[in-house]
């Protein structure tokens, strides 16, 4: 038996902060995730997410390849997935203006990003995106949020928003002191369903049916 086997399949999730994470113990978005992957796999068959926070976008540039590299190499990790917020990527590092599309931006920004891994890590790296960030998937659920804002949640497809008022931005203004990032993202993202945030962000749907395909394909080894 190897020693990846030994230890059980795994899937880290690099992440860019607390509202991704949540605390060491009780996480995000592998509970999130747990609840929607784990009944579609064989029976005994279950794949563990563990999430791994960087110090914000900056960080996971600068560390994403060497992490990378040292999770797969020492088996911690059988494939890496890196979710990250696609309004936050530095300008300096990568314009996105200069990219018309919603897709060519996320193109742009994929390629950008799995280029820092090393070329033999990369069959097991996956670079995905919270369009624009991670509150819009939180804005699928308007009722659990003040009633003062839900009717303005449902006008509007939660990943339809743009690079000048992105969610987080946006809930700012509106709650002012009552919205609280991380607070908030953890209140939903351990309670909700996951298949309601799916059903309206097309972007999520895509991450999490990669996760579940990868999860499928480890459980099957």
């Amino acid at each position: 038996m190897s020693s990846r086997r030994s230890l059980g399949r795994k899937i880290f999730l690099f992440v860019e902060g607390d509202s991704e994470r949540g605390d060491a113990v009780r996480q995000n978005l592998p509970a999130f995730f747990h609840r929607w992957l784990d009944p579609q796999l064989p029976k005994g068959k279950r794949v563990a997410l563990q999430a791994v926070k960087f110090k914000g976008i900056s960080d996971y540039i600068k560390e994403v390849g060497t992490k990378t590299e040292i999770y797969l190499q020492q088996h911690r990790a059988d494939v890496v997935f890196g979710i990250v917020d696609l309004y936050g990527i530095p300008r300096d590092k990568l314009d996105l203006a200069g990219y018309h599309s919603l897709q060519a931006k996320i193109e742009a920004a994929h390629n950008y990003l799995k280029n820092l891994v090393p070329k033999h890590c990369r069959d097991h790296f996956r670079q995905h995106f919270a369009v624009h960030e991670l509150e819009a998937w939180l804005l699928a659920y308007p009722e659990m949020w003040p009633k003062k804002i839900r009717t303005q949640l449902t006008a509007r497809r939660p990943e339809d928003v743009n690079f000048d008022t992105p969610p987080s931005k946006w809930l700012r203004k509106q709650l002012g002191r009552e919205f609280k990032k991380t607070v908030d993202a953890t209140r939903i993202l351990r309670n909700a369903d996951p298949q309601t945030a799916m059903d309206v962000c097309p972007r999520l749907k895509r991450l999490a049916d990669d996760l579940l395909a990868v999860a499928q394909r480890l459980a099957a080894d």
